[in-house]
């Protein structure tokens, strides 16, 4: 967790805040956002191999993280040695692919709950659409390609 905990995520959280081109995120908002996109690529490093379903604001967060290409790549090459592709499709291709999102999201929330002895899904907050494609695509573990996040 301490890799995690160094990275410096105040640009993103910069362009969250930022009316025009962000998300008009209040500074208490990207905070408390920082803090659980932290505990998610905790739980990515540790479990590299589940389906995943960030709530939805911390997908936010990663994909303003993402969209800072050079400093998401070197973040992934600390964090997890290797470039933490993105998934953004589970949940949008139909019944089958719903079911399998809302199946990613237990996990997830399973796993959460596991690991910080807190509630994962919170009054007000909901999933984001996103997962692992049976078969396809995987959070990224070192002996598999292609190497794909579940996330949206």
């Amino acid at each position: 967790m301490r890799t995690i905990n160094a990275l410096d995520l105040d640009p993103i959280k910069v362009k969250l805040m930022h009316q025009e081109s962000g998300a008009g995120w209040s500074l208490e908002r990207a905070n408390a956002v920082e803090f659980e996109y932290r505990r998610f690529l905790f739980l990515m490093k540790r479990h590299p191999n589940e389906p995943t379903a960030p709530l939805a604001d911390v997908d936010t967060f990663w994909h303003h993280h993402i969209l800072d290409t050079i400093k998401y790549a070197a973040d992934c090459q600390a964090v997890f040695g290797y470039f933490l592709h993105h998934f953004p499709y589970l949940g949008l291709r139909g019944a089958d692919d719903l079911a399998a999102h809302a199946r990613a999201g237990q996990r997830m929330g399973k796993l959460y709950e596991s690991a910080f002895g807190e509630a994962y899904q919170r009054a007000g907050q909901r999933m984001a659409f996103s997962g692992v494609t049976p078969g396809a695509a995987l959070s990224g573990s070192d002996s598999e390609r292609p190497r794909l996040s579940a996330l949206s």
